[in-house]
């Protein structure tokens, strides 16, 4: 009995550290592809002068254009609309 109460409190603590963890490196991965994105977007507006393009990576569309600033815009793994843009 003492040891399934055990079991039951560490994987009661283990599993909430471990969607935390899941969670961050998820956000961490898109954010990763979506500067990849902008500085591909960079080297293409200097290459061949596009205003604005897409990429997917892992089944999520960056869309990035140059308006003022060089903007990328996508969707993350919780529906939730990001963009991050540089000067």
């Amino acid at each position: 009995m003492v040891s399934l109460l055990m079991v039951f409190i560490l994987f009661g603590s283990l599993l909430p550290v471990m969607i935390g963890i899941q969670h961050s490196l998820q956000v961490k991965k898109e954010r990763v592809s979506a500067f990849e994105t902008l500085h591909e977007a960079a080297r293409e507006i200097s290459t061949t002068g596009n205003l604005q393009g897409q990429r997917t990576v892992n089944n999520i569309l960056y869309s990035w254009e140059m308006e003022e600033q060089l903007c990328v815009d996508y969707v993350d793994y919780k529906e939730q609309r990001r963009r991050i843009c540089i000067d």
